[in-house]
């Protein structure tokens, strides 16, 4: 999902970006959506950070808030400074080196991240694991380059790979791991989380309606914008970014989408996406999935799952879950082309394209 230069309230194919006319750097002013249109202007503000680009758009009549937008950016490059594989000094890194060897207090944000990744991991049966990071490395997905590991490497990797050796405290807000090795990744939900906390600093601040995006795939509305209920979200077929395939409306809610690289799908190569319960590149049915939730970083973690699951445990567990929708893009078995499958999304909020 990307932002469209047609529609400021859509969310686009990544294509689309080359064609915009003004990078959105301290805060820009972005044109109605339309010719003559008397509203929807609107300010936008980017940040630069966890290896993709988030952005806030608000309201121009609450442009006196814009440094509370700005602010709220802020807080993105406090917490990549906290999640972080990448550097050594983060609040990760340490508990991945130290968490074998001693009981790790940690940060109350972080502590509830990984309280959340525990209970998508459980809820999942393993679908979702943020202490994976043995295994991105064996397939170079960690620093690189990609490469294919060994059956003996992948079933090293296992051994020390999985929430079940991550020991939670809440009592002392504490992590212990069971066996040395393990090691803890947020790249799968890192940006929802840090879309909920900047959401939360924001509103704090006075803003009420705004609309937030990390790395196109990941989206938080809250309020409405000034001319009409909601915000509109356009997802689009992974095989063609220049096809949508519906259009979600958000109020107060996430959208995210995870989905196969274009390039896999094009060529029928084998998946990037991990399934964690088997340290191997999916088999599954599905090319994206989109979840709407009120969480952006409980979307996020939702949509890679769901991407491992499969349609029909997906469809199961949105049974199970009334706050979880779901729009996952799958090839047709009668025809060459995609189809799409929704479930748990409103039909005053869903516009289906296909």
């Amino acid at each position: 999902m990307a932002l469209s230069p047609h529609s400021r309230r859509d969310f686009l194919n990544p294509k689309t970006l080359g064609r915009l006319a003004a990078t959105l750097t301290g805060g820009e002013l972005a044109p109605p959506q339309s010719e003559g249109a008397g509203e929807g202007w609107l300010y936008k503000f980017r940040r630069e950070a966890m290896a993709t680009r988030f952005e806030i758009l608000i309201e121009v009549i609450d442009a006196d808030l814009a440094p509370v937008a700005r602010a709220g950016l802020d807080r993105i490059d406090r917490l990549e400074a906290q999640l972080t594989v990448y550097r050594d000094t983060s609040e990760v890194c340490g508990l991945n080196r130290s968490a074998f060897e001693a009981e790790v207090a940690v940060e109350a944000g972080l502590f509830e991240l990984l309280g959340l990744s525990r209970a998508l991991w459980e809820e999942t049966e393993g679908c979702f694991d943020v202490a994976v990071h043995p295994l991105l490395v064996a397939w170079g997905v960690f620093k690189g380059p990609r490469r294919t590991p060994s059956p003996e490497e992948i079933a090293a990797a296992l051994e020390v790979s999985g929430m079940d050796k991550v020991v939670l405290n809440p009592e002392r807000r504490s992590v212990r791991f069971s066996r040395p090795g393990v090691g803890i990744n947020f790249g799968a939900i890192g940006k929802g989380y840090a879309l909920d906390r900047v959401a939360e600093e924001v509103r704090a601040g006075g803003l009420e309606h705004f609309l937030l995006h990390g790395g196109h795939s990941s989206v938080l509305a809250r309020g409405s914008s000034t001319w009409e209920a909601g915000w509109l979200v356009t997802v689009v077929d992974p095989t063609n970014w220049d096809h949508p395939v519906a259009k979600v409306r958000l109020s107060n809610e996430a959208l995210s989408t995870s989905s196969e690289r274009l390039e896999t799908l094009l060529a029928g190569e084998t998946s990037h996406v991990l399934d964690p319960r088997t340290g191997r590149p999916l088999e599954g049915d599905l090319f994206s999935v989109t979840v709407k939730t009120p969480s952006a970083a409980r979307a996020e973690g939702l949509s890679t799952a769901f991407l491992v699951m499969g349609l029909d445990k997906t469809l199961e567990y949105c049974k199970k879950h009334p706050d979880v929708g779901v729009l996952a893009v799958r090839r047709s078995p009668q025809t060459d082309g995609v189809e799409m499958v929704h479930a748990g999304i409103p039909e005053h909020s869903l516009e289906a394209l296909l």
